[in-house]
């Protein structure tokens, strides 16, 4: 469902004060003791006094098998870093190290390729606090998320269903809306309404990669599917056109035309041609991590025209958020590793009464604490750490 057009006001997403028991009254006898619950929990738990007490508020620790073939779910374990980093209050310090390190290391890799990159959790968490700030809430606003068609950004769009609800859909291959003006118009139209008719809208735009636990830029396992998988895929059939441009024998589709037959490929590719030179580009083209970080320049600048022509701030306030999400999943299916959303944040940008502010969302919003994102992603089984450190391979930016 889509909704009207408006102004942007980030809104707090995921900071949930934990449930306390109300007060309890401990009482004392020869035959039991009644000692506080564990967070969440409201009756007393009574232990014997022959019994070895677990320490209240502590978690279980699920040790998984270790073979992915076996255990690979590449549908339930979408977190970023800092939720897995949360391991209950009963933890060694040795392996509370250990933990720390492995999740770190992830995110070194991860930001070795996209500098500044964070959890997606973590990244949704800010969002929501941000936009709030600016009076955009759930109730308010309508979200329009802008993609690609490809079915691992489905951990993103429900992340942002959980805070705005069913966001309208103006997706298109590579994160190329393919929607246009008329798409944005549907949406803006479904938005919900002030007593006064204000209304407000967030859109989201932004390209995909993958990023494997060892590095490898475009490579990723998908559940069910035999070997290596890739991401993305449109932006990979892309990349050569770069070297063929370069070296003088390709010619750009003139704008507005598209093959019939293709018309969502078609369309990103003469808008990525015509970004760049051909005299700027690198002898041998370029890699796909810097394919990805064009892709989201290009639709950062058609993002903004189409809002641009399409809103009016005298009626709505608004927001506009980029980035580049990445999915950091386990490399190799011999051993468990968890698998990984993370955003590299772009741009920001929140109108509200016609006055335009640009936020730095990392810089200028608190981080989560891992516990507070195990308890909003369900507080369920803390997974083991892997056996092994991930290490960086040498596949570089990724070539196709």
């Amino acid at each position: 469902a889509g909704r009207t057009p408006a102004r942007a006001t980030l809104a707090s997403h995921l900071l949930a004060t934990p449930r306390v028991s109300s007060l309890l009254t401990m009482a004392l006898s020869m035959a039991s003791i009644k000692v506080a619950p564990a967070f969440g929990k409201s009756k007393l738990a009574t232990r014997k006094p022959s019994s070895r007490a677990v320490r209240p508020g502590s978690v279980n620790v699920k040790a998984l098998k270790q073979n992915a073939s076996v255990k690979h779910d590449s549908y339930n374990e979408h977190h970023g870093p800092e939720y897995f980093k949360y391991s209950g209050i009963d933890t060694t310090p040795d392996e509370r190290e250990r933990r720390h390190r492995y999740y770190n290391k992830r995110t070194e890799i991860v930001n070795s390729h996209f500098p500044g990159s964070i959890g997606m959790d973590d990244w949704l968490f800010r969002v929501e606090n941000k936009l709030s700030s600016f009076g955009f809430t759930g109730d308010n606003t309508i979200a329009q998320t802008n993609f690609c068609r490809d079915e691992i950004t489905a951990p993103l769009k429900n992340g942002i269903h959980d805070i705005f609800g069913y966001a309208m859909d103006i997706d298109g291959l590579a994160g190329f809306t393919a929607a246009g003006l008329t798409g944005l118009g549907a949406g803006m139209s479904h938005s919900p309404t002030d007593p006064n008719g204000r209304e407000r809208y967030v859109f989201f735009a932004m390209p995909h990669i993958a990023v494997d636990s060892s590095g490898r830029a475009g490579d990723c396992i998908r559940a069910g599917r035999a070997g290596c998988s890739h991401a993305c895929g449109a932006l990979i059939k892309l990349q050569p056109k770069f070297t063929e441009l370069k070296a003088g024998g390709l010619q750009i589709r003139a704008p507005g035309t598209c093959d019939h037959m293709d018309p969502e490929y078609s369309l990103l590719e003469a808008r990525m041609l015509s970004a760049v030179q051909p005299n700027d580009l690198p002898a041998g083209g370029l890699d796909l991590v810097q394919v990805t970080k064009l892709a989201d320049k290009v639709i950062r600048k058609h993002m903004e025209e189409l809002v641009r022509a399409s809103v009016d701030p005298s009626k709505c306030d608004f927001a506009i958020i980029t980035g580049i999400q990445i999915h950091s999943y386990g490399h190799t299916l011999d051993e468990w590793h968890p698998n990984m959303e993370y955003i590299m944040p772009s741009t920001m940008t929140v109108v509200v009464n016609g006055q335009r502010t640009d936020v730095n969302l990392v810089q200028e919003t608190p981080a989560p604490t891992a516990r507070q994102l195990w308890k909003l992603g369900g507080a369920g089984d803390i997974l083991a750490t892997p056996n092994s450190m991930p290490q960086m391979s040498s596949g570089g930016g990724g070539h196709h």
